[in-house]
């Protein structure tokens, strides 16, 4: 049976709108209007007829803060593009767009994945069930199943990301957990990668003074983007993650 996708999507503003003060910085900002434009003909799904556009909270408010100190820390001294206020502000006035508080723009295309097309190109979003659509690789939307999205986020859990300073175990890359994924089966994985946060070996260098199993849960939940089933629109309530 052939699954049509969703009509509507949900964009990864966060990045639209970083590209877009880039290039404005090359130009005259003037023209930001046009680049975010140009920028959104080429994102968009070809049979979407609808769209929002999913911004992140402030970093030092994301939850993940609060669970791992360290979180992104290291975009803090990264200097940011100079019209970047200016292109979140204008993708506020002019388009529909949602932002939650104390979550990113993934958490929020995350939640929204299985009754809207998520868009980016951020590897991440694929540990969440649902429709995804990277413009820049894809042809058309793909879905995402639980069991794809499950591997996704185990691997991710392992690995960790450096580039959003999580760890993630001592010198384990894809291939390496995916080998651990494949001896183990699908029987008590989670007990497994708990298990190799607490020895010497695979435990990463930087702690946070965390314990073992509070370590590996917080690599995991910095990891784990949200979901409808782990998030409350209406409350604004996250449910964190438990294996």
């Amino acid at each position: 049976m052939t699954i049509s996708p969703p009509s509507f999507a949900v964009l990864d503003a966060d990045i639209i709108a970083y590209r877009s003060a880039l290039q404005a910085e090359t130009g005259d900002p003037a023209f930001i209007p046009y680049i975010i434009e140009e920028m959104l003909e080429l994102w968009l799904p070809a049979d979407a007829d609808d769209f929002t556009m999913a911004l992140s909270c402030r970093r030092s408010e994301n939850f993940r803060r609060d669970i791992w100190p360290n979180y992104k820390k290291n975009r803090e001294y990264k200097p940011e593009p100079e019209f970047l206020s200016e292109v979140r502000d204008y993708i506020k006035d002019v388009y529909d767009f949602i932002e939650y508080p104390r979550i990113e723009a993934d958490d929020i295309m995350g939640i929204l994945a299985r009754e809207a097309i998520a868009v980016t190109i951020d590897k991440d979003l694929r540990g969440v069930e649902g429709w995804h659509y990277n413009p820049f690789k894809e042809d058309c939307p793909v879905y995402i199943d639980k069991e794809e999205a499950e591997e996704f986020f185990c691997i991710q859990w392992m690995t960790g990301d450096n580039t959003d300073c999580i760890p993630g175990l001592w010198r384990v890359g894809p291939k390496r957990a995916r080998s651990f994924l494949k001896k183990w089966g699908d029987e008590d994985r989670h007990e497994h990668i708990i298990e190799l946060y607490s020895t010497d070996k695979y435990r990463p260098r930087d702690t946070c003074d965390l314990g073992d199993y509070d370590l590996a849960m917080a690599m995991a939940r910095c990891v784990r983007i949200l979901s409808s089933d782990t998030y409350d629109i209406e409350t604004n309530e996250i449910h964190l993650w438990e294996p």
